[in-house]
């Protein structure tokens, strides 16, 4: 039977498929959206948006978006 990986071991190896794989910007992009945070997002929502319409969101995440299309380019 084979002997069973540390922790550690397992961590370094998923590091190292994740780097070598999506290069280092795209893993560390990665691994923060699936780090767990303990958040409150709906008061952090009204601080982020305090003061603004639908349309003034909408509006900055479309040129938000534009700007990192562009930035791609």
């Amino acid at each position: 039977m084979a002997e069973m990986a540390s922790d550690f071991e397992i961590r370094k190896k998923g590091l190292s498929i994740l780097f070598k794989n999506l290069g280092e910007v795209d893993a560390i992009r990665f691994l923060s959206q699936i780090t767990y945070e303990k958040r409150d997002y709906l008061k952090l929502q009204e601080e982020l948006f305090e003061g603004m319409r639908a349309e003034d969101i909408y509006k900055k995440a479309k040129e938000y978006f534009e700007k990192k299309e562009q930035e791609r380019v």
